[in-house]
C-alpha cells in the first residue's frame, strides 16, 4: 500500500481533482480524470456497535457510463497500523487498502470496496468451511511467533496495561457512585489488566438485569449468579486461556465483516478491535454470532439466522483440524477444545453484559419488564421493544451455553 501525497480533508470533501490524482497513484497511469464524487454514508457513529462512521464514495470518470466505488473509514489507532505494518501478510484476506491518513488516535482509510456476492444468509456448507479454514490460516502465521507479535503493537487480550482499582475508580468514578462497581472486586481487576473497564461495563450490565429481575426464558437466576461469580473471581475462566499460544486475533470475525466473492475470493473487514492473544477467542466469537444478521446490509437492524450450513461442532472441528494440519505438533488441539468453555464465557462478559446496560437502561421499571414479556411476538411487533424479538431464541441458547460452560470451569 502506498500513502499518496493527497489532502486528505480534499478527499473527504469530495474533490474531484484530489480523487483524480489519487486515483493516478493507484493505478499507476496519468490517463484518469474524476468528474464527480458522491458519498452514501453506510455506517454513522450512532449505529452500534460502530464508533466510526463509513461511507461509500461513487467515483464518475471522464468518458465513461458507470461510477466506481471505494469505501472511506475513519478508524482506530489498531486498524491504522494493522494496514501500516502488516495487512501485506494478508493479501488475500484483507481489503486493499489504497490510502491512509494517520493521527495519534487513528487515522482514516479508503478501501477496495469488495462486492458481497455470497451474504450471511446465502452461505452454503462450502463457504463455511472455507471461512473456518481462513480464520485458521489467520491464526497460524504469528503462531507462537513472540518476536513478530511485538512487532505488532498491539494490545493483549488481558496483560500489558495493568489498571489498578484507585486508577479505575478514578477514570470510572460513576460506575462507582451508581453501584456496578460493588460488584467486582480488587482481585478481579488485578487479574483481567486491559479488560478492567470492560468488565465494569459487565457489571453495570448485571446491575441493570438485576433491576429487572433478569429475562424470563434466558436469563435467570442461575445465570445472574454465575456472572456475578465470574466478575468476582475471573481466575477460572481467565487461566485455561492464558495458557494458550498467542498469535493475531481479529477480534470480531462477524458473519457481516466477511466479504465472499464470485471468484471465490474471501475478505475479512474491520480490523479495529485486532489484539494478541489465544486463537479461541475469535473460533468462539465466530460460532457465537454466526447466526446474527444484518437485514440488506442495514446494521441498525439485526435478524437471526434460521437454518445454519454448519453446526457449532462441526465449525470447531473442522477448525481444529484445519489448525493441526497447518501447525503440527506445535498446535495442541486438545488444550483448545477444553479452552472453548472459558472463550464463551467471557465472550457473554465482554459482549452482552456490557450491551445490556445501554439496551435496557431506559426500561421504566421491572413491572413494565414484566408486563412485556408476557406479551406475544406479534404484541410485541407493535411496542417500540420489536427489536428483541429475534433475540429471545437467539440469547436463550447463548445463555444456555454460558451456564453450561460456566459449570466446567
Amino acid at each position: 500500500m502506498n500513502t499518496p501525497q493527497v489532502d486528505v480533508a480534499q478527499l473527504q470533501n469530495r474533490d474531484p481533482d484530489a480523487w483524480s490524482r489519487l486515483l493516478r497513484e493507484v493505478l499507476a497511469t496519468d490517463d484518469v480524470a474524476v468528474t464527480a464524487v458522491t458519498a452514501e454514508p453506510l455506517r454513522t457513529a450512532q449505529n452500534a456497535p460502530y464508533d466510526h462512521p463509513v461511507s461509500r464514495y461513487h467515483i464518475t470518470l471522464a468518458e465513461h457510463t458507470d461510477p466506481i466505488t471505494f469505501i472511506g473509514k475513519h478508524t482506530n489507532l489498531a486498524e491504522i497500523q494493522f494496514y501500516q505494518k502488516w495487512s501485506h501478510d494478508f493479501p488475500d484476506l484483507a481489503a486493499p487498502c489504497h490510502y491512509l491518513y494517520a493521527h495519534e488516535r487513528g487515522g482514516w482509510l479508503i478501501l477496495e470496496d469488495i462486492p458481497d456476492d455470497f451474504p450471511p444468509l446465502k452461505w452454503t456448507p462450502q463457504h463455511a468451511e472455507h471461512l473456518i479454514e481462513q480464520l485458521a490460516d489467520l491464526h497460524t502465521l504469528y503462531w507462537q511467533n513472540p518476536e513478530a507479535l511485538s512487532r505488532l503493537a498491539l494490545p493483549h487480550f488481558i496483560g500489558g496495561q495493568q489498571t489498578t482499582w484507585e486508577d479505575l475508580v478514578e477514570s470510572q468514578p460513576v460506575y462507582f457512585e451508581q453501584g456496578p462497581g460493588a460488584i467486582l472486586s480488587e482481585h478481579a481487576i488485578h487479574h483481567v489488566g486491559g479488560l478492567a473497564e470492560t468488565f465494569l461495563k459487565a457489571a453495570n450490565g448485571l446491575l441493570v438485569m438485576r433491576s429487572l429481575e433478569g429475562w424470563p426464558g434466558i436469563l435467570g437466576e442461575s445465570h445472574l449468579t454465575a456472572v456475578a461469580d465470574l466478575l468476582d473471581d475471573p481466575v477460572p475462566m481467565l487461566e485455561p486461556l492464558k495458557n494458550l499460544p498467542l498469535t493475531l486475533v481479529h477480534g470480531n470475525p462477524h458473519s457481516h465483516h466477511w466479504r465472499l466473492t464470485l471468484f471465490e475470493e474471501s475478505y475479512l473487514l474491520d480490523w479495529h478491535q485486532a489484539i494478541i492473544g489465544p486463537s479461541v477467542l475469535d473460533l468462539v466469537s465466530f460460532t457465537e454470532q454466526f447466526d446474527l444478521l444484518f437485514e440488506n446490509g442495514n446494521q441498525s437492524r439485526l435478524l437471526v439466522r434460521q437454518e445454519r450450513p454448519l453446526s457449532d461442532e462441526t465449525m470447531i472441528d473442522s477448525y481444529l483440524l484445519t489448525m493441526s494440519t497447518r501447525l503440527g505438533t506445535k498446535f495442541d488441539g486438545r488444550a483448545v477444545r477444553r479452552a472453548i468453555p472459558a472463550a464463551r464465557c467471557l465472550h457473554v462478559l465482554t459482549h452482552w453484559l456490557p450491551h445490556f446496560a445501554t439496551w435496557f437502561a431506559q426500561m421504566p421499571n421491572k413491572y413494565t419488564w414484566q408486563k412485556i414479556n408476557r406479551l406475544t411476538d406479534e404484541q410485541i411487533a407493535e411496542t417500540p421493544y420489536r427489536a428483541m424479538i429475534p433475540f429471545r431464541p437467539y440469547l436463550a441458547g447463548v445463555f444456555h451455553r454460558f451456564l453450561q460452560s460456566y459449570k466446567t470451569l
